[in-house]
């Protein structure tokens, strides 16, 4: 019979079933007997189980969903103290299943899933016994209960359809729910999308680190833990819990019922389970899902016993009630309504009031208005919470006690008690560890402590006490601690940076303190600062290391035998770890036997207990594997062989490179079960080991406390030596393999990726790079700001390309870092961790500059000042705030240049972010937020733009500004929008204001102006001109200047070019003005049905951050930043937009345009709304799938004479004034006519 069962619950459309069971059939080694595979099959259902919250691509961070535990405003104990704004999501509404037989996609849909599950009972895999259950269910709860019911295992697994296990999670949860005797086992999550893989940033709290037994009340965090698929049921404790009846979108409530009805949970961190993102389906504007959700998350509360409830509720307060409250400024009157008497008037009059004052400040005053019922004030709030408003609250001091000034703090009307905003423990101490380092035979560990909101502005405003902590027994040593002045928290610790404070510590051990009762004894010990600041005491155990050499705390011997090994544990803390030596290794070299290779580890056995060792145990980190290998003693010395193939072999590398697992932990492990390890003392080199074949290594490694580690897998580069040779990055290194190599250095945080020049010469390489001259369809450009770690990309015998992680040598490591200091900014070459190379462009602001302290500086006193004096003879340009140069400020410059004369050299200026725009000779650089900045705007003459200006900006009587805009009106603007997401409460009076600095506005049509007076309110002169950027297509060069981009982009000749350049998401990004890529074509399909005769051209908004994927070859290409986007419009035959204003341009082309609008409902409705009926007045069709896409540029000729007509009253109707003359009437009016 077999022991473990995976019921896999599978929508019968499924069109990703087939991986799925693909990634169960290396698993049979889980379990003693056969894996029983269980295909549980559901009715189409649109809805993913434990997916609630609104329509919208499954992202990390949002809320509600399997992602529970993401961040929402005000937080908690578990989530933070709630000072960053929270990332919307999108209210689309999910494209409607096609009925049967209403299509042959539908069709087609149906026998992906259901075809795939009985392929696979028919014929399983050896090891793997598979059945399906007879019938459809009609939703996964009910899938999940028959398949239990149809399996025989010991324990269970459920696992979506749709996504996959890593290799050895079956394994690894089922050891340890054996070991433990655990109710569940649940493991860490990757997701995953056409994009790539990354990990879960729900589940890093909860599954950050390995516990054995724990539950909800210890851990509360595992209650973000929703998913099915992570876990590992004992079929005993999963069967004895009471059965429920809630609606699919509800189970991740069930999930949450299952963790509280356990007495022990295991916890482990590797990743077992990679998550597909997904749609989500509910609409919490809607009563009916507002009601059920309110309702599921209440009769939850009331199953559970009261110690339970009260954890519950201040869970579901925090996140799930909370993700259905943020979605209330969407909704209308009624619902809004509902959600006061659910949750004012019924939830929130059960909930304990102990659990209501635990909430933070911010969470209290949401809940208060709710039940008070003040509308108006909770839309507002709404408002403040999701804007950058929210970082800026201050906090004030009455008498002896602290708030938080949110809306309405000492407003009478409102009737809000102060005590809503009163702070306590949400003022947490902020802690970062700058340097770790022996002076004089004692350890001193510096960095940067306070709490938050109550900067050390002056030195008796904050005192210092510290001690060395062991945590086993409790016991407690005073040690010394100094204040220092350093700069403010969030920047670099240099002098000229634009403030500092007394936030500055510096503790020093003297290793002597650490003896207990005299003598040395193996102990672990940590650093406890205690912070007082103005009256208030925190503690703070000593953490947080910033990147490079305080990752790795050198160690040192303090006498004898005896050796004091500083890391940082699994819980991120400083461990001080007192050591004893007890067995090192004399040996570990690889040698040939009859079996193939094997790899001898010789050593001594110095102290007790290593002298009782039985065997060599490897780990496989974090834990996933573990090998056994006999020793041999003999005379207090050992020696014991592994054989180089087994650890090569389980070497881990899945999610496209980004889950790997090669190192191992060796340790000894003595007759009663304690384990020892092994020191590899510095004397003894390291090495590397080519495994079987010349792909794969076996490294000898030393780790940063100074044992032993290996390394099995790959082969990977090692750095040996780094240096800047002007402004050239010269890399040095060994790479034994013979596979192909590239090197890139990839950026942290964002798609992106820079090759290497590289020669090898037999196991050597050299590369070079230079990050200060980048080539780009721009230009020659600086790697802009930002961490780039090393990567190398190797080719296999097979033709299959891996990323492979690149190491530096441990001699080279203390080298680092190196620097290259420009007058533009910084480049600093250096570790992370241990051995990871990384590459950290600065800014290219100065440290003076840096800062919000400084830009307040600058904005507050240095700009009034320069408003003072003599105004410049100067245009300022500025397209996008500084991202490109471009659009119609760009074809007003060169129709000024033109005119020759005074114009020919009059000078010009041109704002610039970040250093990533490449401009001509006869243009000056700004940029911006540098002190020029502030300067252009006070002096120049002319300031022309296509962007919004800072609210500060004041403009001069004698200046004169003209705004071009960017956008033809499709999507509503400035006043016509209500709910403006991510902006401040005042958004709508700095923008009145703002619109007051204007002289001239430009109206691209008739149709608009009257839409562009309205929004902006703007009562002063409109240019009625056209769009000067729109002149090109008029242009008698334009077709060298498409020839020009043909070549400059690489395209072949004789290829169709397809434009995609959709517009931003409001509600999809990383930070403030960083958008994602929400990317919905299959770029994969595409090429399949495409790449033949079609390329595509991809294009990010200025706004998205994310790169495009590379599919096929010379297929894709992403021209984001080539500086214009009116020479690609000259080089393509069909563009493929959504809402983006590009559309109206595109029309002087003539040729067709489709619109991939898969989220019209949610974007028309919610998100921005629409000046007029596009789906009547499109000049082109709307498409809702990328199938529909791809069918329509195969018949692209059909598709463009069913529309002919309705193109033709579209440009009638929006370009009138197009005609190559734009620019020149702008500068007519402006400029004159000289």
């Amino acid at each position: 019979m077999p022991e473990l069962s995976v019921i896999v619950v599978f929508d019968v459309t499924e069109p990703h079933l087939s991986p799925c069971l693909a990634s169960l059939t290396g698993q049979t080694a889980a379990s003693d007997g056969d894996l029983e595979v269980v295909l549980a099959p559901v009715r189409h259902s649109p809805a993913p189980e434990g997916e609630h919250g609104t329509v919208v691509r499954a992202v990390d961070g949002e809320d509600g969903t399997e992602l529970a535990d993401a961040e929402v405003p005000g937080g908690d104990e578990e989530a933070g103290t709630g000072t960053a704004p929270v990332e919307e999501a999108d209210p689309a509404e999910g494209e409607e299943p096609a009925e049967s037989g209403e299509s042959e996609a539908a069709d087609t849909l149906r026998e992906e899933g259901a075809a795939a599950a009985r392929a696979f009972a028919a014929n399983p895999p050896r090891g793997i016994e598979a059945t399906m259950v007879g019938h459809s269910s009609a939703g996964r709860a009910e899938a999940r209960r028959i398949g239990a019911e149809a399996a025989s295992g010991e324990y269970l697994m459920f696992l979506d359809g749709a996504d996959r296990l890593t290799s050895y999670a079956l394994a690894y949860l089922l050891e340890t729910l054996k070991a433990s005797g655990a109710d569940v086992a649940t493991g860490n999550v990757y997701r995953f999308n056409e994009l790539g893989t990354r990990p879960s940033r729900a589940h890093q709290k909860p599954c950050g680190r390995q516990r054995t037994c724990t539950n909800v009340r210890s851990v509360p965090s595992l209650l973000g833990d929703r998913l099915y698929g992570n876990k590992l049921w004992r079929r005993s404790f999963w069967e004895n819990l009471p059965r429920t009846d809630v609606a699919d979108p509800d189970t991740d409530l069930a999930v949450v019922r299952a963790l509280f009805a356990a007495t022990a949970v295991d916890v482990l961190p590797a990743p077992v389970h990679l998550c597909r993102d997904r749609e989500r389906t509910d609409d919490y504007r809607d009563v009916a899902t507002l009601t059920r959700r309110i309702a599921a998350v209440a009769e939850l509360s009331s199953a559970l016993p009261e110690s339970d409830r009260n954890v519950w509720d201040h869970r579901a307060l925090c996140h799930d009630v909370c993700s259905v409250l943020l979605r209330m400024d969407d909704a209308d009157q009624q619902a809004r309504e509902r959600f006061y008497e659910l949750v004012g008037n019924q939830y929130l009059g059960r909930v304990d009031r102990h659990v209501l004052d635990r909430l933070s400040p911010l969470h209290r005053l949401n809940y208060y208005l709710v039940r008070q019922r003040q509308d108006a004030r909770l839309l507002e709030l709404l408002t403040f919470q999701k804007s950058v408003e929210l970082k800026k609250a201050p906090l004030v001091r009455r008498g002896v006690h602290y708030y938080i000034k949110y809306p309405f703090f000492e407003d009478k009307d409102s009737g809000i008690p102060r005590e809503v905003y009163r702070v306590g423990p949400d003022l947490k101490v902020r802690q970062k560890t700058e340097n770790v380092e022996w002076r004089g035979g004692q350890l001193v560990v510096s960095g940067r402590v306070g709490i938050a909101h109550l900067r050390a502005r002056r030195r008796w405003q904050q005192q210092l006490v510290a001690f060395a902590v062991n945590p086993a027994t409790g016991r407690r040593v005073s040690v010394p601690v100094r204040m220092r002045r350093a700069a403010e928290y969030r920047l670099a610790d240099r002098p000229d940076a634009a403030r500092h404070d007394y936030g500055g510590f510096e503790v020093t051990v003297n290793p002597e303190k650490l003896r207990v009762s005299g003598s040395w004894q193996a102990a672990e010990w940590q650093l406890e600062l205690v912070v007082i600041n103005r009256g208030i005491v925190r503690r703070r155990t000593i953490a947080n290391p910033v990147s490079g050499q305080p990752q790795r705390p050198p160690y040192q011997r303090i006498a004898g035998d005896v050796w004091i090994r500083p890391t940082w544990n699994q819980d991120g803390k400083l461990s001080i770890d007192v050591d004893p030596l007890r067995a090192r290794v004399i040996e570990c070299r690889r040698e040939n036997r009859d079996g193939g290779a094997g790899l001898r580890i010789a050593g001594e056995l110095v102290a007790p207990p290593a002298a009782h060792a039985r065997e060599l145990r490897l780990t496989r980190l974090p834990g996933t594997a573990v090998l056994h290998y006999p020793l041999r003693c003999t005379g207090g010395r050992f020696e014991a062989s592994v054989p180089v193939s087994e650890v090569v072999e389980r070497a881990v590398a899945e999610g496209e490179g980004q889950l790997s697992q090669e190192q191992w932990r060796v340790e000894l492990v003595t007759h009663e079960g304690n384990t020892v390890p092994l020191i590899l003392p510095d004397a003894l080199e390291t090495a590397v080991y080519p495994a079987d074949g010349n792909q794969q290594e076996v490294a000898v490694q030393r780790t940063s406390t100074g044992h032993l580690q290996l390394r099995a897998g790959w082969a990977h580069p090692v750095l040996h030596e780094a240096r800047w040779s002007g402004d050239e990055l010269e890399l040095v290194g060994s790479y034994t393999a013979a596979s192909e190599l590239e090197l890139v250095f990839a950026a942290r945080g964002r798609e992106e990726e820079h090759l290497l020049t590289l020669h090898r010469d037999g196991g050597t390489f050299r590369a070079r790079f230079s990050p200060s001259r980048i080539p780009t369809l721009s230009g020659t450009l600086p790697l802009s700001a930002g961490s780039y770690q090393l990567w190398a990309r190797v080719r296999a015998a097979d033709g299959n390309t891996s990323g492979v992680r690149v190491e530096i040598s441990p001699d080279s490591v203390r080298e680092l870092p190196v620097s290259l200091e420009k007058p533009e900014r910084s480049y600093t070459f250096a570790d992370a961790g241990f051995d990871t190379p990384i590459l950290r462009v600065g800014s290219d602001l100065f440290p003076e500059e840096r800062g919000s302290f400084a830009q307040r500086q600058l904005r507050e006193n240095v700009y009034p000042v320069l408003r003072t004096q003599e105004l410049r003879e100067e245009v300022f340009f500025d397209s996008f705030t500084g991202r490109q140069f471009s659009d119609s400020p760009h074809s007003i410059y060169t129709a000024l240049r033109s005119r020759g004369g005074s114009w020919a050299d009059y000078p010009m200026s041109w704002l610039v972010s970040d250093g990533q725009v490449s401009l001509p000779d006869d243009v000056r650089q700004v940029r911006y937020h540098g002190r020029e900045f502030y300067e252009s705007l006070a002096r120049s003459r002319y300031i022309v733009t296509n962007s919004r200006q800072p609210a500060w900006f004041d403009r001069r009587s004698d200046q004169v500004v003209v705004q071009t805009w960017h956008g033809s009106m499709l999507k509503r603007i400035g006043f016509d929008i209500e709910n403006i997401r991510g902006k401040s409460r005042d958004y709508h009076e700095k923008l009145s204001w703002e619109t007051q600095q204007w002289d001239y506005l430009v109206s691209p049509s008739p149709w608009a102006t009257p839409i562009l007076r309205r929004a902006f309110r703007f009562d002063g002169e409109i240019l009625e001109t056209g769009y000067p950027r729109n002149d090109i297509f008029f242009s008698p060069d334009r077709d060298a200047i498409a020839e020009r981009t043909r070549q400059r982009l690489g395209l072949p000749p004789d290829k169709k070019v397809v434009l995609y350049a959709p517009t931003w998401r409001d509600d999809k990004y990383y930070t403030r003005g960083k958008h994602k890529l929400d990317l919905h074509l299959d770029l994969y399909r595409m090429y399949e049905k495409l790449g033949e005769d079609h390329v595509l051209l991809v294009r990010r908004h200025p706004r998205v951050v994310d790169s495009v994927p590379t599919v096929g070859t010379n297929f894709v290409y992403d021209v984001s930043l080539y500086p214009e986007i009116m020479e690609l419009f000259l080089v393509t035959d069909v563009l493929v937009t959504d809402y983006s204003s590009m559309m109206f341009d595109f029309a002087n082309t003539g040729r067709p345009m489709l619109f991939f609008t898969y989220d019209i409902e949610s974007y028309r409705d919610s998100l921005r709304g629409f000046y007029f009926d596009f789906e009547e007045t499109a000049p082109g069709p709307l498409l809702k799938r990328s199938d529909d896409v791809i069918d329509a540029l195969l018949n692209i000729g059909e598709v463009s004479d069913r529309y002919g007509s309705a193109y033709r009253r579209f440009t009638d109707q929006f370009c009138p004034l197009d005609d190559g003359n734009a620019a020149a009437r702008v500068v007519d009016r402006v400029f004159g006519r000289g």
